[in-house]
């Protein structure tokens, strides 16, 4: 430990650091240049006949390096000349072996082989003189050691003395040291359609729209084995480099794949179809990287690659997959910087030593359109046998009917209000209850709080329109099911052309409010992924060669980011995609049947239930309020028809009625009679009105998931 701080003392360890020869790895058989540069203060050129490098270490005769003759130029400080030289391959493999005292085996470690360049033999000015390299400062003190030690005795202390006022020069290193090692591959990349191997800065474009899957052109690997035959790969990475998100991913190694063979384990068939999977899935999700990359490495093994039998252009195939997901938007600045590496190593020299080469090649991403989903409309007309549109002008007209009552009876239907309101409160705390309602926006509580009419079908009715902004025609298609229609008219697939929009039908299933994990469940989420479809363009060939243009594939979907913002500001979407609150049922007559057939003045039975669903929560069902109503409408006028005005029915009863949710003694259920006088076919159906006492004057319509037909004759036949 020093005791005080010399300002003059140097730093040991930057000295140590400084001498130290740098050792640079030489494959045999693999030409290498070492540049020396020149200096001419003569005012003319200079003439250099002959110069080489000359070289020290053991089995220098396996360099081979020819002389070179150059001019200097005239007052010339920098003139640079490179000198290629090469190691031929060694025919017999120098070992040593190395035997510890307490094991009887030897190891037999292989003697590195070391080379260093001593200098320049020159001949120039007629005559010949050797230009030598500067030995290191250790090599020079080791030697003046060895001369002096003897004479003078070492020194007790020494104080270095100031050196401030001396110029400081970094001295170039002029020692160049050089290890032999065996033969490497050298990987050459190419395409498969083409014999000439890539160059080092080749760019391939990637074009990429939004939840795109590109497949990249196949390439070709080789191993240019090289004059020896010797340099083999022995182990092959493939890594995609600059992912956003993602410094560097392994996609491929083929040390991984051997042992999973050794433990004889099917685990490239399982991680294949996998990947395959988790690669198409992830763009289901938000919030992941832009881009994923996956290898296709079917066939690829090492020892296609180092086969000496095969010619030129008949190494392994590998294909590469790029997908972007939906929001990849401009996160891409400038095209990204992604780049495919393949790294690879050949025979190590020791087992402590590995020889590692990469070859990369650069990927453009040029962003381009696809096809993307425009709209969602909600179409309940459309549902399978609920006649909704009838039903729904016949409920309009039979409102109006209602409020057209004499005065006596809309008094007492005020005061009836009026008396109503005050047991509900007064209308401060009204809006307080309002506002408290407000605030807790959960689906659960969403119960009679949303102005609609709906079906209480499981199942749901959508006009998706796609768009193909394209530049061919592409085919839609769903893995789960159909692209759409219904059960009499299926859509398993649907084929767009180029600039055209169409609106399919689809049939979704309404999603739970709650989750199987018992949490409210993400709306958002789940309509994208019931209505992510499959796409894929149409192969169209060229020329006369029957050459085909690059096939596209993706998946188009919901833009997540936008139909969450359409759910934060319409809280009545819940209502139209979720499953109802209520379950209602319609039966005609005894027996309950779908089709009635009547003659006129015949009276017939409709009977109605309601049931509350087990999701919704006790305080919402206290605080709803459910209303049944009867509705009839003519679907098809008969051939009698008398003139408007008239109704063609009459119901005998009571047309509402208001249900206790609270009270179990209630059997939640509704009857009453009606009777044709006109021929026809009519549809019979009910609705039930859901309200909350916390926002008066809003009512939630909830039809029958089916209608029953009545068909009205003079005779029964």
């Amino acid at each position: 430990m020093s005791t005080f701080f010399n300002p003059y003392a140097k730093n040991q360890a930057a000295k140590d650091a400084k001498n130290k020869v740098q050792t640079t790895l030489l494959a045999e058989g693999e030409e290498r240049t070492i540049m020396i540069e020149f200096k001419n203060r003569l005012a003319v050129p200079l003439e250099v006949p002959s110069c080489r490098l000359e070289f020290e270490g053991k089995e220098t005769s396996r360099i081979e390096a020819p002389p070179l003759s150059f001019t200097v130029p005239a007052k010339t400080k920098s003139f640079a000349v490179h000198f290629p030289f090469i190691v031929s391959v060694s025919k017999t493999e120098h070992k040593e072996e190395v035997k510890e005292e307490n094991d009887t085996e030897t190891e037999t470690v292989p003697e590195a082989d070391t080379f260093d360049v001593a200098g320049l033999c020159v001949t120039c000015l007629n005559r010949t003189f050797p230009i030598r390299f500067k030995k290191s400062e250790a090599e020079e003190v080791a030697k003046d050691e060895s001369t002096t030690s003897c004479q003078i005795p070492p020194p007790a202390s020494v104080y270095q003395r100031s050196t401030h006022n001396a110029p400081k020069q970094d001295e170039q290193q002029m020692v160049v040291r050089l290890e032999s090692v065996p033969a490497q591959p050298n990987l050459l990349v190419s395409f498969a359609a083409s014999q000439s191997p890539m160059e080092e800065d080749a760019n391939v474009p990637v074009h990429l729209s939004d939840g795109e899957i590109f497949t990249i052109p196949p390439f070709r690997l080789e191993n240019d084995l090289g004059k020896s035959g010797m340099g083999e790969i022995e182990r092959l990475q493939v890594l995609a480099v600059g992912l956003p998100g993602i410094p560097d991913e392994t996609l491929f190694d083929t040390d991984a794949l051997a042992a999973a063979l050794e433990e004889e384990e099917d685990v490239l068939t399982e991680s294949d179809s996998e990947a395959e999977e988790d690669f198409e899935e992830m763009m289901d999700c938000d919030g992941l990287p832009p881009l994923k990359m996956k290898v296709i490495a079917e066939g690829l093994d090492l020892k296609s690659i180092n086969d000496k039998s095969r010619n030129k252009g008949e190494g392994s195939i590998v294909k590469f997959q790029m997908a972007a997901t939906h929001d990849m938007g401009d996160q891409l600045a400038n095209g990204g910087n992604v780049r495919i590496r393949f790294r690879y190593r050949g025979p190590s020299p020791n087992p402590a030593t590995e020889i590692w080469r990469k070859r990369e090649i650069s990927l453009r991403i040029i962003r381009v359109k696809g096809p993307r989903i425009s709209s969602l409309t909600f179409r309940s007309d459309l549902s399978w046998g609920s006649s909704y549109s009838e039903l729904c002008n016949s409920l309009a007209m039979q409102r109006r009917r209602l409020d057209a009552t004499p005065k006596w009876e809309s008094s007492n239907n005020k005061h009836r209000l009026q008396s109503r309101s005050h047991s509900f409160g007064s209308m401060d705390a009204l809006s307080i209850d309002v506002t408290s309602d407000a605030a807790d926006d959960s689906i659960l509580n969403r119960v009679g709080m949303d102005n609609g009419v709906h079906v209480s079908a499981d199942e749901v009715v959508l006009l998706m329109a796609v768009a193909n902004e394209t530049n061919s025609t592409i085919i839609l298609s769903n893995k789960k099911g159909l692209v759409g229609g219904f059960e009499g008219s299926p859509m398993p697939t649907v084929k767009v052309t180029s600039g055209v929009s169409v609106k399919i039908p689809v049939v979704i299933p309404r999603i739970d409010r709650i989750d199987e994990n018992g949490e409210v469940t993400d709306i958002a989420a789940e309509l994208v992924s019931r209505t992510a479809l499959q796409w894929e363009s149409e192969v169209v060939e060229e020329g006369d060669d029957n050459t085909e243009k690059i096939k596209r594939t993706g998946r188009v979907r919901i833009p997540s980011r936008c139909l969450r913002e359409i759910i934060d500001e319409h809280q009545s979407f819940a209502s139209r995609i979720c499953k109802p609150p209520v379950s209602l049922q319609v039966s005609i007559g005894e027996e309950a049947k779908s089709e009635v057939s009547l003659k006129i003045g015949e009276p017939v039975q409709v009977k109605t239930q309601v049931s509350i669903q087990d999701w919704v929560p006790l305080d919402v069902v206290e605080k709803s309020k459910v209303t049944l109503e009867f509705c009839c409408a003519e679907k098809q006028p008969g051939n009698n028809s008398s003139t408007s005005g008239r109704m063609p029915y009459v119901w005998c009863g009571q047309l509402r009625r208001t249900v206790d949710l609270s009270n179990d003694d209630d059997d939640k259920s509704h009857c009453a009679r009606i009777a044709f006088f006109q021929c026809g076919v009519y549809v019979v159906s009910a609705c039930a009105k859901v309200s909350s006492h916390g926002t008066p004057g809003v009512e939630e319509f909830w039809w029958a998931p089916h209608a029953n037909i009545i068909k009205v004759n003079e005779e029964i036949q």
